[in-house]
């Protein structure tokens, strides 16, 4: 059978026709295809979403994917979230009640009894439980960035809220714990070297005599790093520590007392872990009870409310460049001054987010109130 030219021309037409078809049919179904499938999210965008999501919407995300439990879990991605501030993610204050005895063993806990750290927004009205541990320390627990050093007797500890882990660090060797002394003192401090992004655990043990006359301190450093131990750091000035520390740009900064002064800042650079120490406020002895040591504008200060309950008198000593000192005095208003109630001895438990000092009572009592101090409004 023989096809004529026009039957030839007419099936080639049709031929033709068909495969445009089948190639827009082809393009139709791509384009409905690629309209079905979610484009890739880029990762600087990924970032900042995830950066602005609560902590528990996190911990479920990171089952979506490898990339994402990764990217969640890396150290790039927590200073990320601990830089960015959004209203979903308020302020939180934490609280330990403890009930227990100080324990006279270097090693083991003889005593040990269950306490309970809560935690709450800074609008939240009620407090929801976040860990329940035998003998977890109240007075002795730091916030550091998000995570909370705490102390067992004399084993420390770091646990982070957001992923509800606990990490213990194992037992310092010292050399002075084997002598026998009455009076001993052993603090753990925090800090965190914004250089390096390294967390850092410092150890401070002091032995001394009832007036002081005799110090033998020893002071040793923890990095907290898989495979991380404990090192010695030489020191030649031996002292006493007496508060907890505060990590201000890097550094390190606790009160203390020798023999010869009784008002020594000692601070400890966190990146070459050098010591030095600074002539604090004079006539301030940093064994008062009503003294607190915080952070005021991104500076170590002294919180002086010795007199606050008899005249709402208060005074501010800011740690300023080369070692001075500057004082500010604040008045408590007199419609005020009921808070500050006599029966109550508070203790200073640190600053806010916005600079305000946290005043709680040393006792459970009823009502329970925290007291905070605005001390850019005095109020």
């Amino acid at each position: 059978m023989r096809m004529s030219a026009a039957m030839f021309s007419s099936f080639r037409c049709k031929t033709r026709s068909s495969k445009v078809m089948l190639r827009r049919g082809r393009k139709r179904r791509r384009r409905i295809e690629d309209a079905l499938v979610a484009p890739e999210i880029p990762l600087d965008l990924l970032i900042e979403i995830l950066t602005k999501l609560p902590a528990k919407s996190l911990m479920r995300f990171k089952c979506v994917s490898k990339l994402w439990s990764s990217l969640i879990r890396s150290r790039f991605f927590s200073n990320c979230y601990l830089t960015v501030k959004t209203p979903r993610r308020p302020p939180r204050l934490y609280m330990s009640l403890v009930d227990h005895l100080l324990c006279n063993s270097l090693m083991v806990c003889h005593y040990p009894c269950e306490s309970v750290l809560l935690s709450s927004s800074s609008s939240a009205e009620s407090l929801e439980q976040n860990l329940t541990i035998a003998g977890m320390g109240g007075r002795n627990m730091v916030v550091l960035r998000g995570l909370i050093l705490y102390v067992v007797c004399r084993t420390a500890s770091i646990y982070n809220p957001t992923t509800r882990q606990s990490v213990t660090l194992p037992a310092v060797k010292s050399n002075i714990l084997a002598q026998k002394s009455h009076w001993n003192s052993l603090l753990y401090f925090f800090g965190y070297d914004p250089v390096l992004d390294q967390y850092k655990v410092v150890f401070t043990v002091a032995l001394f005599s009832k007036r002081l006359k005799r110090i033998t301190s020893e002071h040793w450093v923890f990095v907290l790093e898989p495979g991380g131990s404990w090192k010695r750091i030489e020191f030649d000035q031996p002292h006493l520590p007496t508060r907890l520390g505060l990590c201000v740009n890097g550094v390190i900064y606790y009160l203390a007392s020798t023999w010869k002064r009784r008002d020594i800042v000692v601070s400890f650079d966190v990146r070459s872990e050098e010591f030095s120490m600074i002539q604090g406020p004079l006539k301030l002895s940093a064994f008062s009870e009503s003294v607190g040591f915080i952070e005021y504008g991104g500076k170590p200060a002294v919180f002086d409310y010795t007199i606050m309950k008899q005249t709402g008198l208060v005074d501010l000593w800011v740690l300023e460049d080369a070692g001075k000192w500057s004082r500010k005095s604040l008045v408590l208003q007199s419609c005020q001054m009921h808070l500050v109630d006599n029966d109550i001895q508070f203790n200073v438990e640190g600053t806010t987010q916005n600079g305000e000092v946290i005043l709680a009572p040393e006792t459970i009592i009823s009502p329970y109130y925290i007291l905070y101090y605005d001390l850019q409004k005095n109020d």
